[in-house]
């Protein structure tokens, strides 16, 4: 079992874009995007979503059930049939079934087969994303260089120190001094892409965002390090 979470520091650069392309492309076994974002979720209102079930009734049964099958229960199906636990659209119901969770639901993750990967939008890294993104395997910090974003990547690495940046679009300095100035690692730099809310709203398929979460859950899936992407 894998738990990739995918978030941002300040602005969103596109967090649940990419997170719904990276599940929506990770090449082998059992995949779940669970949308585990603080500030209320974006893919219930894209996919015409039903309130329940979801993050929310998630979090009312995780009080009296810590099986792994709890899951399955909670979940949605996007129109490629991609499973989803969708957050509540409204803030305060997301910030509060999400706080709900991060004592028990990382230990029901760790009971599910070996073969099932988990792919979170923690949306902004913050508060209850925080916690749950210091136990996540993976941990993918979208930003895009410039240094009123990169500015609050600073003591990320204390706090979520497997985390790892995504960088998307062009900006003011390079990857390498990125690494120095906020100790993590690029995993992957994107090119900007226009088309990226085309495929969130569902009315595209094919975006540079979509090949390049092929390529990177590609790596992913079998341990390997890709040093660019775009």
């Amino acid at each position: 079992m894998t738990v990739i979470g995918v978030a941002s520091m300040k602005n969103s650069p596109g967090v649940t874009t990419f997170a719904l392309a990276l599940a929506a492309t990770w090449p082998c076994g059992e995949v779940l995007l669970a949308e585990l974002d603080a500030a209320g979720g974006e893919l219930a209102g894209h996919f015409r979503l039903e309130p329940d079930p979801g993050v929310a009734s998630l979090a009312t049964e995780l009080r009296r059930s810590q099986e792994p099958d709890v899951l399955g229960r909670h979940t949605q199906a996007l129109p490629r049939g991609l499973r989803v636990i969708a957050a509540p659209v409204r803030q305060d119901q997301a910030y509060a079934a999400i706080s709900a969770m991060t004592a028990t639901l990382p230990d029901v993750l760790k009971k599910l087969p070996p073969e099932t990967t988990v792919v979170a939008d923690l949306g902004r890294l913050t508060g209850p994303s925080t916690e749950l993104a210091a136990r996540a395997d993976h941990v993918l910090i979208l930003t895009r260089p410039r240094l009123t974003e990169l500015a609050h990547l600073q003591g990320l690495a204390e706090a979520v120190p497997h985390a790892e940046i995504v960088l998307i679009g062009r900006g003011t300095y390079p990857a390498n001094e990125v690494t120095e100035a906020v100790g993590l690692r690029i995993r992957a730099h994107i090119a900007h892409d226009p088309g990226a809310r085309a495929f969130l709203e569902g009315r595209r398929q094919r975006t540079r965002v979509v090949r390049a979460a092929r390529r990177l859950a590609t790596t992913l899936s079998t341990g390997a390090h890709v040093g660019a992407a775009s």
